[in-house]
């Protein structure tokens, strides 16, 4: 029940504020972030999913075409692993499923990139959202690096040192740097609303 306010001895309920008390800015790098890597994601897993049809000689190649060299480069994503029916690729890309249908939920809550906030308990869903996603794409991706390795290099041990630098470690870094930023910069705004702080 609200609190009463008395006005001339009649008491009055206290009206709630129109303010909400939580108030959730989404980040500009996020929003940059995601606006340069749901395409990208999308279309990896998309690749993934669709094997072998989207594989060289496959009839769905052509958006893919890209993907006959990195399959070189990385054997995780070539014929010989998908022959072989590994699983740890199309686990990984129905995880990447996953994660863009929760970052795109975040997105359609803070309004498609608005520069305002969003409050209450949708802004705190937002938080949320954002939050968990971050944390499901830095560590999917750690996991993939650690399986190189701890594995001795399977997959990607026979490319040349400035092979490896350009086409394997600079492609993958920025899943693993700018989810660690947001981590840390989400994480921060969810420790404080948990605290009460700046409420």
């Amino acid at each position: 029940m609200s609190p009463a306010v008395a006005t001339n001895g009649i008491a009055k309920p206290r009206a709630k504020s129109a303010v909400p008390r939580f108030l959730h800015n989404p980040p500009r790098l996020f929003l940059l972030w995601l606006a340069i890597s749901l395409p990208l994601v999308t279309w990896d897993f998309s690749y993934v999913l669709l094997r072998p049809h989207s594989m060289p000689g496959g009839r769905f190649h052509t958006p893919w075409i890209p993907y006959a060299l990195y399959a070189q480069v990385d054997l995780v994503y070539g014929r010989k692993h998908y022959d072989d029916g590994e699983g740890f690729n199309p686990a990984q890309s129905t995880l990447n499923v996953a994660e863009t249908a929760l970052y795109l939920y975040y997105l359609y809550l803070v309004g498609f990139g608005s520069t305002g906030g969003v409050g209450g308990r949708k802004g705190a869903v937002a938080l949320v959202c954002g939050f968990a996603a971050s944390v499901m794409t830095f560590w999917k991706t750690a996991l993939y690096v650690l399986i190189e390795v701890v594995g001795n290099y399977k997959n990607t041990g026979h490319n040349s040192p400035a092979t490896m630098f350009w086409l394997w470690i600079v492609p993958n870094s920025p899943w693993l740097i700018f989810p660690a930023y947001m981590i840390s910069v989400l994480g921060r705004e969810l420790v404080a609303a948990l605290a009460g702080e700046g409420l």
